[in-house]
């Protein structure tokens, strides 16, 4: 087909509005060219309040030569508090660079909490001799923002278009290729910021990510009495369990309940002790491993109910802690809920005031349980039925064999994923440690990564 002068014109303009306007849209992002990373930084009008080395046990590895890095820095990034009204009002969000040259590749840690040193990633940073950047997630540690206890855009959405602005913001200043990763929580959001911008990352790892599906999942319940640890350890479990449950209302509860007065805090309701009661021992195998004293810590907690009912109190009053409020919020919103196998206990639970379908109202904190009528889990569900089948970025879903959360790993994924399940470990994403990672299953995971990344 001929074009006319005038034709060709148009075309011409066209593609130059193309090409120029959405460069208009953010503040302008520095060019090669600049003599270190702060110097970059400090060109890009999102960007404030700079701080170098904002992670002294990073640094002191550093000085002992663990870690090989050129600098570190800490920062707030001008994020939008509602993505759909740019313009609107804003927030200042979190975000650390760990610095290893401006062609390095980029691992870019998916915060789904609060940033407190560089932790995740690092094994796979240290491997790929990459540069780390973690972003710290919306309403965690110092990104708070005037949503908070409203929750309207606490969403995986909103989450999702942070990690993409900030990435475009640095992508032109780390020219490498890029990798998003996260363990937990923030492995889901690894996920969930692929699932909503497949063409930013070169590859989106996951670590010991759940995918809990629905408010009542009861695989993890299933998995937690049947596969984690040895059975040994299970019936360990089991013994604690009844010793925190024997006489109902009447019993160890009273115990709890009485030091909750003496600290001068609300007392739990019946449902609220037993979710913790499960998620202790839960957690006993998620971050606790043969090597590291698990089969005596259960041993313990079978046979002493001092050390039990102070273990339970812990894990209730930590789960109170103001850092897990918008992680709870989250949950009852779109990421599920667990069942940790009441039913392996009915007969005790039986006649007492405990209901399964009350205990995420009890666990979250009281101004926010109205957020429990609002669950959507249509996201979760399209991640693990069509996105792991259908993703066009390339995942890496690694999960541990004890840590209960496996429980969440997708049955079916299609030819651009790779699942890694490692026979030992724990919830976490280490990998260079022979005792949690044996030498082949970290072949495995960096061959995959290398693929992508190289």
């Amino acid at each position: 087909m001929k074009l006319t002068f005038r034709k060709l014109f148009v075309v011409i303009i066209l593609l130059w509005g193309i090409i120029v306007l959405p460069s208009c849209q953010r503040d302008p992002v520095p060019q090669p060219g600049y003599a270190t990373l702060k110097e970059a930084l400090e060109e890009i009008g999102l960007i404030s309040l700079i701080k170098e080395n904002p992670d002294e046990e990073a640094m002191a590895e550093k000085q002992k030569g663990e870690l090989e890095y050129v600098a570190q820095y800490s920062m707030f990034f001008n994020q939008d508090l509602n993505h759909d009204d740019e313009g609107g009002e804003s927030f200042k969000q979190r975000v650390c660079i760990l610095f290893r040259g401006f062609d390095r590749p980029t691992v870019y840690v998916t915060h789904g909490y609060d940033w407190y040193r560089f932790n995740d990633g690092m094994d796979l940073a240290n491997n790929l001799n990459a540069n780390v950047v973690c972003v710290e997630h919306r309403n965690y540690g110092e990104s708070y923002n005037a949503d908070n206890g409203v929750w309207n855009y606490q969403t995986v959405a909103q989450a999702s278009a942070d990690l993409h602005d900030i990435y475009q913001t640095l992508k032109p200043v780390f020219k490498g290729k890029w990798m998003s990763t996260g363990t937990s929580k923030s492995a889901e959001t690894s996920i969930t910021y692929a699932y909503y911008y497949p063409y930013d990352m070169n590859l989106a790892a996951a670590f010991c990510g759940p995918f809990v599906q629905g408010t009542d999942d009861r695989r993890f319940g299933e998995y937690l009495f049947n596969e984690v640890g040895t059975p040994e350890e299970r019936e360990l479990m089991k013994t604690a369990i009844r010793h925190t449950l024997e006489d109902g209302e009447e019993g160890m509860y009273k115990d709890v309940c009485a030091w909750f007065v003496e600290c001068e805090d609300r007392v739990p309701v019946f449902t609220e002790y037993v979710f913790n009661v499960f998620d202790t021992f839960f957690q006993v195998f998620q971050y606790m491993t043969p090597t590291t004293g698990r089969s005596q810590m259960l041993e313990l907690l079978a046979t002493d109910n001092e050390a039990l009912s102070s273990k339970v109190s812990t894990t209730l009053m930590e789960n109170r802690d103001e850092t897990y409020r918008a992680y709870f919020v989250e949950c009852v919103r779109q990421m599920g809920w667990q069942n940790d196998g009441y039913d392996y206990f009915s007969d005790l639970l039986e006649g007492t005031s405990f209901d399964y379908t009350k205990v995420p109202a009890s666990v979250v904190a009281p101004e926010d349980r109205a957020q429990v009528d609002l669950y959507d889990g249509s996201v979760y569900a399209d991640i693990v039925n069509n996105f792991f089948m259908t993703s066009t970025c390339p995942l890496l879903l690694y999960y541990s064999h004890d840590d209960p959360w496996s429980a969440g790993k997708p049955n079916q994924v299609g030819a651009n994923v790779k699942v890694v399940v490692n026979p030992i470990g724990k919830h976490s994403d280490v990998i260079n440690d022979p005792t949690y990672c044996s030498s082949a299953v970290k072949q495995e995971v960096m061959q995959y990564v290398g693929q992508f990344i190289y």
